[in-house]
């Protein structure tokens, strides 16, 4: 009756686990780079636009987007040194609705300065992408993007 009882309690609680699958490589869950990461002058700052990525690095489509680190590096001399000057949040009805396009504006740029700029996706679970960029731009205050 005791060892009845037992397989009985063994057997619900290994049913109740939820959905099971086999493990996957960390880097296959590694979210792709962000794409066509671009920086314009406009009179407020430096702006970076990019697109946001959509699946893991092993193809999987990715639902847990977190945020967005912006580095910034002066664009004169060897080797670059970035530093984090921004955490993009994406909001919940961002997440949701998966918007493509993103944007950042820097209004710490001084005018005459070069900066390089690039963009790190990071997943819900701390796990990162490869930065996208660098990209490059001397910021001229009081001009529009051309």
């Amino acid at each position: 009756m005791k060892a009845v009882a037992i397989s009985l309690v063994v057997l619900l609680l290994g049913g109740a686990c939820g959905r099971k699958s086999l493990p996957v490589a960390p880097e296959l869950v590694r979210p792709h780079a962000p794409a066509t990461l671009t920086a314009s002058t406009t009179p407020e700052g430096v702006r970076l636009t990019w697109l946001r990525p959509l699946r893991y690095s092993g193809g999987q489509q990715m639902h847990d987007l977190d945020r967005f680190l912006v580095e910034r590096a002066p664009g004169e001399g060897a080797p670059p040194t970035f530093t984090r000057v921004a955490t993009v949040v994406l909001e919940d009805r961002f997440r949701f609705r998966k918007e493509r396009r993103l944007d950042w504006l820097d209004k710490d740029a001084k005018p005459g300065e070069l900066y390089l700029y690039r963009v790190t996706a990071v997943t819900r679970d701390g796990s990162k992408s490869a930065p996208a960029g660098p990209v490059a731009i001397r910021y001229e205050a009081g001009k529009g993007a051309p």
